[in-house]
C-alpha cells in the first residue's frame, strides 16, 4: 500500500482530513485551521489516497529556512504499511526544494512508535515542551532532522 502516490491536498480533501484528525488525535485540527493551512503559501498539506479515501496526511509549515511538521496522521486500518514513511519522504523532498535547514516536530512522550519512526528517519530529540498537550498535560519531545549540508572543509 505504501506505493500509493503522495498528492497535494485539495479543498475537497479537508472533510476527510478532519475525520482522520479526529480519529488520530485528542486535540484535532479544525476544518477552519486546515482550510487556512491549505490556502496559506507558508503551509503544505499532502495526502495519500486509495481511490478517493484518504489513508494518511502530513502538514508542513515553513518560514525562511525552517520547517515545522504540524501533524502526521495515518488511518488506523492503514498503519504499519509504510504510509507515514512515504509522507515523510515527500516532506524531505519538499524541504530540499525550499532549501530548509531543518525540519522539526513535537511528539508525545508516550508515543513510542512515532518516536521510533522519526528516529529511523534521522530525527533526534533536542528538547522537551513541558505540559504541551492540553488534554492531559503530557510533555512533548521536540525532534529535529538537520538538513544542512556538511560543512565546507575550506571554512572549518
Amino acid at each position: 500500500m505504501a506505493s500509493l502516490p503522495v498528492l497535494p491536498a485539495a479543498a475537497d480533501d479537508l472533510t476527510q482530513i478532519v475525520a482522520l484528525e479526529e480519529q488520530c488525535f485528542s486535540l484535532p485540527h479544525t476544518l477552519d485551521q486546515l482550510r487556512y493551512e491549505l490556502e496559506d503559501d507558508l503551509h503544505d498539506l499532502f495526502v495519500v489516497k486509495d481511490r478517493q479515501e484518504i489513508l494518511g496526511y502530513v502538514g508542513l509549515s515553513h518560514i525562511l529556512d525552517e520547517g515545522y511538521i504540524s501533524n502526521v496522521a495515518v488511518a488506523e486500518k492503514a498503519r504499519r504499511q509504510g504510509i507515514a514513511d512515504t509522507l515523510l519522504a515527500k516532506l524531505d523532498s519538499v524541504a530540499a526544494e525550499y532549501a530548509l535547514s531543518f525540519i522539526s516536530l513535537e511528539v508525545r512522550e508516550s508515543n513510542l512508535p512515532a518516536q521510533a519512526l522519526y528516529k529511523s528517519l534521522g530525527f533526534i530529540a533536542v528538547g522537551r515542551r513541558k505540559r504541551y498537550y492540553e488534554d492531559n498535560g503530557e510533555d512533548a519531545f521536540i525532534m529535529v532532522c538537520d538538513r544542512l549540508p556538511p560543512p565546507d572543509p575550506e571554512f572549518t
